[in-house]
Formats: C-alpha cells, structure tokens, sequence
C-alpha cells in the first residue's frame, strides 16, 4: 500500500490518497471486485487520513479520549474493478457537525476511471457513556487541510412568487386551540 496528501489547499480540500491492488480474496469467481471490498479500501484511507493529519488511530483513542464509531456509509458503485488491478482511493472531510464527521471518497482503476464513490459518517462520542459529543478542537484543527470549503449559499433561483389572484388573498387562517391551523374562504 502507498499513500500521499495531494491537492492544493486554498481552493479546495486536500485530497489523502493511497493505493491498494486487488486482490485474490478481493473478487468472486469472475475476477471482478466484490462489493463488500470497497469497505476494507475505505477504511485503509481513513485509517491513513487520520495518521497524516497527526492522528493515528492507535494513539487517537486515548488523546482525545473518545471513540469515532461509522454510522453510515454509501457507495455508488460506477465501474468493475479486476483482480491485480492497482487502485487509488482518495479521500476527504466533505464536512464537520458538531459531533459528525462526513468523509467523501472516490476509488479510482487504472488510467482515473472511477470504480466507485460514496461517502462515509464517523461519529464522535465518549469513551465512558457513548454519548455524543463535540469532534474535539484539536482534531478539527488537525483535519482543517482535508475539508471542503463550505459553499456560500446560492441565490435563489426562482422569481418571487406572483401575487394570489384576488379570490384566494381573502383565505384567512384561524387557529384552534392545540395551536394547529384551520383554513377557510
């Protein structure tokens, strides 16, 4: 397995990148990639994502003193991978909650053809109750270079709406007690 940080910081997020050959044990009797594979390239990219941001998961854990268990992910399967061919899996914060972490992922064959892509949602929680908490300061600083930049909401596209016609203006709404809505012409 190789791995490297590559893509310029300003413009987008930094993209962490490693690369995995499939294997035997990888593919059905057809020698194309089986699904459930995609899940073990992912996650070797993550496990690399966090140890080039300073994070290893070895020492991560007791650092910060929370676990980070996925609660989703999803894949979009686009292209058969074969056995022996060389893959490259990037991987990237797509974005931050208060307590998730949404990391993206494109799997890319040989000559950038895209075999697959998703995403997948680590949660951070506390190592004694398993409540949700916070993603500790220290790992979104340390994450900061991998994330997407947040776009700036768009304007809308649609017009303001047209006036009601003159019959529909007199609808008047009446609320009854339990504070839910009536409507009457």
């Amino acid at each position: 397995m190789q791995n490297e940080s590559t893509g310029p910081r300003s413009i987008t997020a930094r993209r962490h990148r490693v690369q995995e050959y499939v294997r035997w044990s990888d593919v059905d009797v057809s020698g194309i990639i089986r699904w459930g594979t995609y899940v073990r390239f992912v996650e070797m990219a993550e496990t690399e994502l966090f140890r080039a941001a300073g994070f290893p998961y070895a020492t991560l854990w007791d650092r910060l003193d929370i676990w980070l268990p996925r609660v989703q992910f999803h894949l979009d399967y686009r292209n058969p991978a074969r056995l022996d061919e060389l893959l490259d899996t990037e991987i990237w914060v797509g974005r931050i909650g208060r307590s998730s972490i949404r990391l993206e992922f494109l799997v890319k064959k040989p000559g950038g053809d895209l075999a697959a892509e998703g995403y997948l949602v680590i949660v951070s929680i506390d190592r004694k109750n398993a409540k949700s908490v916070d993603v500790p300061k220290l790992l979104l600083d340390a994450l900061g270079p991998y994330t997407s930049p947040r776009p700036s909401p768009a304007p809308s596209p649609r017009p303001s709406p047209a006036p009601l016609p003159a019959p529909l203006q007199q609808v008047e709404r009446e609320e009854n007690s339990k504070g839910e809505g009536t409507f009457n012409i």
